[in-house]
């Protein structure tokens, strides 16, 4: 997770906050026509901003411990499928069988699927749901949707290495010969590995999916268009400078107030204008 562009979202929801807080000290005489810039429906922003913010924060926690578990697991692949081949190679295999049982070694060190590729899925995708998340639409912030490629990516890259592992398994299994003596050699062993991969692979993959849900959902309360706070507060702005004057002290109150919306393209962030 981005430290500086949560930060950014975090600051951002403090300064709607903010401007709140003046609109309230303006009592009565903030009294527009619109519904969505009423007191309470900017009282009700707020406090969906707030909710929000604690549950990207909740749901961060268990998706890292599931993350780090993962991590930690397939680590120790590389040796241990390592160890596994030169077993293989030691039991009197064939030389064909120890061609075979290389290239199935090679596919499980895997290759890290990039990004790019699973960008093109997701445009091919139509921003469809992935891996279970809510689809994204124009208010879903850039490091938000690529935290969400990022995802994509490295589960493909970890389900190609599981079900690579799980080949190796099944090929070994056809070879008699291959009866090591290691308990953490043998096929009973090899499985067992194989299901635990499996399970903090699914863990990682179930603990995103709340996680990002509520990044999205809390990008929507503050940029999506029209109803985000992004653009209620250029609307209050407007009405605060229609009802006292745009050189008036209660319009100066909230013209320096900003808030940032970043863009998919460039990433860089854009201030409202007074």
């Amino acid at each position: 997770m981005s430290g500086t562009a949560e930060t950014g979202h975090a600051r951002n929801a403090a300064n709607y906050k903010k401007l709140l807080v003046e609109i309230q000290s303006f009592s009565t005489t903030y009294n527009p026509s619109a519904v969505e810039i009423k007191l309470a429906a900017l009282q009700s922003l707020g406090t969906n901003l707030d909710n929000s913010l604690t549950s990207v924060r909740d749901t961060f926690k268990p998706y890292k411990n599931a993350t780090n578990a993962r991590k930690e697991l397939f680590n120790k692949l590389s040796k241990y499928t390592t160890r596994i081949f030169k077993a293989l190679k030691a039991c009197g295999a064939t030389k064909k069988e120890i061609t075979d049982g290389a290239s199935l070694e090679k596919k499980i060190q895997g290759t890290r699927i990039t990004p790019k590729h699973a960008l093109d899925a997701f445009i091919h995708s139509t921003h469809k749901t992935l891996t279970g998340t809510q689809p994204t639409d124009n208010s879903t912030s850039p490091d938000t949707l690529q935290e969400i490629l990022d995802h994509s990516a490295s589960q493909m890259s970890f389900d190609n290495r599981i079900e690579n592992f799980k080949k190796f398994i099944s090929f070994l299994s056809g070879i008699t010969k291959y009866n090591p003596n290691e308990t953490d050699l043998k096929i009973t062993a090899l499985n067992t590995h194989a299901a635990n991969l499996v399970i903090l692979n699914d863990t990682v993959n179930s603990t995103f999916v709340p996680w990002a849900n509520a990044r999205i959902q809390r990008d929507k309360y503050l940029y999506a268009d029209a109803t985000g706070a992004h653009d209620i507060v250029l609307q209050v702005k407007s009405y605060v400078a229609s009802v006292f004057g745009a050189a008036s002290p209660e319009y100066k109150l909230i013209s320096k107030i900003s808030i940032k919306k970043f863009t998919k393209h460039t990433r860089k962030s854009k201030k409202i204008q007074d």
